[in-house]
């Protein structure tokens, strides 16, 4: 099977290098000085157990890189559109098109732009991110990746080729009855904590014991569930309650991504999380004010910093 991955960040980086460790064909989309590191230096993983440093084909123009059986999208979800162009070029009969981003709408993007057949769904579960140009550094022991095609499953025989590739490679890609669900119930979470960890401008911990806060946490997750069932999502009964409960027991310094990204002043994912509910809540006849306010309170740091 051969893999290109546009995006060799932190997802891209770790998959990228597990599958050139098990001596599978992959062909890296980079720019920047993480491109030219890796060119020089080669691309350096890092996890608990040691390193290891691999050598891929690299490149910053998707249009000379080769074919593809499967092309990751590993970019945030602002620079999805883009990406979903730039693959074109490695985009044939077949091809699979698998994106990680953190929002629920991007196998739907990658269907329209190539078809129901070649859109996947993937949902990233790692804490992993680039240290210095041509380093990705893993976290913790979390490393797994669910994958199934845009209706959420995982029976046809090119899933099993490839989750039996992906395990070859020593990447956990778990068995699920329907990956919508996990995408679902990682978004419940995921959109409470974004929008209020960046719209607090706090840590989780203040949330944690903060009452009017805690409150918008049970809110935000309720209403991006009941979004979920009413575009068919079947999310169990306790979906909320089992989110809930484990933002409760996360670290009190927890803060996501789009709170640093505030923070330094780069540019935020909120159309992707707390704009997606506010805007499938809208089609879906599903009132979300407290996503709907969140992206508000959020909107001017959309693009970056603005001006003063």
């Amino acid at each position: 099977m051969k893999t290109a991955i546009i995006g060799a960040g932190g997802i891209g980086g770790y998959l990228g290098a597990k599958l050139l460790g098990a001596d599978r064909p992959v062909t890296l989309i980079a720019r920047g000085a993480h491109l030219q590191a890796i060119r020089e230096r080669g691309l350096r993983l890092s996890e608990p157990q040691g390193d290891v440093t691999v050598r891929p084909e690299i490149t910053d123009d998707p249009s000379k890189a080769r074919k593809a059986d499967l092309v990751i999208l590993a970019v945030k979800g602002q620079d999805l559109p883009a990406a979903i162009e730039a693959a074109r070029p490695m985009v044939t009969e077949g091809t699979r098109v698998l994106p990680f981003q953190n929002g629920v709408e991007a196998a739907g993007m990658v269907a329209d732009a190539y078809g129901s057949d070649a859109a996947l769904i993937g949902v990233a579960r790692i804490f992993v991110n680039i240290t210095a140009p041509g380093v990705v550094t893993r976290y913790g022991d979390l490393r797994s990746f669910t994958i199934g095609d845009a209706q959420g499953r995982q029976d046809d025989s090119f899933f099993a080729g490839l989750r039996a590739t992906l395990a070859d490679a020593g990447v956990e890609v778990p068995e699920v009855a329907d990956v919508r669900v996990d995408q679902w119930t990682k978004f419940l979470l995921f959109n409470a904590l974004s929008s209020l960890t960046a719209a607090a401008r706090t840590r989780l911990g203040t949330i944690q014991q903060t009452p009017e806060l805690w409150a918008m946490v049970e809110g935000l997750v309720a209403e991006t569930a009941a979004v979920a069932r009413a575009r068919g999502v079947p999310l169990p009964d306790d979906a909320e309650h089992k989110v809930t409960n484990a933002i409760s027991r996360m670290p009190a310094d927890t803060r996501a991504s789009t709170a640093h990204d505030l923070e330094q002043g780069k540019p935020l994912e909120i159309d992707w999380f707390c704009g997606a509910v506010a805007r499938l809540g809208l089609v879906s006849g599903v009132d979300t004010p407290l996503s709907r306010a969140c992206h508000a309170i959020l909107s001017p740091w959309k693009d970056g910093r603005p001006a003063a």
